[in-house]
């Protein structure tokens, strides 16, 4: 976690967040949702944060509320993760000793890291839903993730497999689309966007290269294999478009991706 606290010395017990969501993430109902995409929020709300202008501190806040922003994630789509995320949020930021002023923007940022709301009032309020997904849910990662997600998701449970991940796929696309986001980072979804896009497409033109990600990954949902991240760096690509997409996927992964997403956002229209 070098990018998230290393960086930053006031006061915040951004340390002991990190331990208690590590020690929290092991036990929780699907791995799509573990301590590495905890950590990846937490490190694209930092990032955005700092791309919209705030300072140390609302990045410090932006980390906290990107580790805690699934500490409730129940593998059902029909419960508010992010209202049940906030409220469990706020007592352990309570037993940590925020003040009530820290503690109220964190849970904000979290409450509504799932739908988006009238208004954003904050680079620290918007980070963790643009992190969510721009980073998290678009992208070329997300084939794995949303088909291992499918398969441990209960909402699915008895749905043939196909039918249930073209399902979710148009669901997703359907609830974030392109315009939700500020024109600033029209570049960077719009690219985002396109490996979402792509995925979607080859799936319901029973492409072969995507249909292998597909079952590879849900299968290993079904079976509580590998993780996620493990998933992705062992996969043994068959096609030339799949090799394509793990080594997007690896370098998003591994980091590697964030300079190439802030010359997308330079250059983008504000």
């Amino acid at each position: 976690m070098r990018l998230i606290y290393a960086r930053y010395r006031m006061g915040l017990p951004i340390k002991g967040i990190d331990d208690f969501v590590r020690k929290e993430s092991a036990s929780l109902e699907t791995a799509t949702h573990n301590y590495g995409h905890f950590k990846r929020v937490a490190d694209g709300a930092v990032w955005f944060v700092r791309v919209l202008g705030g300072g140390a501190r609302e990045q410090q806040l932006a980390c906290i509320a990107g580790l805690l922003h699934d500490i409730v994630r129940p593998a059902d789509e029909r419960v508010d993760h992010a209202v049940a995320s906030a409220e469990r949020s706020r007592r352990i930021l309570q037993r940590f000793k925020f003040s009530r002023e820290d503690t109220d923007a964190i849970v904000e940022a979290i409450h509504d890291h799932r739908l988006q709301p009238a208004k954003w009032k904050s680079p620290l309020h918007q980070s963790v839903y643009l992190a969510d997904k721009i980073f998290e849910q678009m992208g070329a990662y997300l084939i794995f993730r949303r088909c291992m997600y499918v398969a441990e998701s209960v909402t699915y449970k008895g749905v043939p497999m196909k039918e249930a991940i073209n399902r979710h796929f148009a669901m997703r696309i359907e609830r974030i689309p392109k315009d939700a986001f500020p024109k600033r980072f029209s570049g960077l979804v719009n690219y985002q966007y396109e490996w979402l896009t792509n995925a979607q497409k080859a799936l319901s033109e029973n492409r072969a290269w995507a249909w292998d990600i597909a079952k590879v990954s849900y299968e290993n949902g079904r079976s509580h294999g590998k993780g996620l991240e493990e998933l992705i760096l062992t996969f043994e690509p068959s096609h030339p478009e799949a090799a394509r997409v793990k080594a997007e996927a690896v370098e998003y992964l591994e980091g590697r991706k964030l300079k190439f997403f802030e010359s997308l956002v330079l250059y983008s229209s504000y």
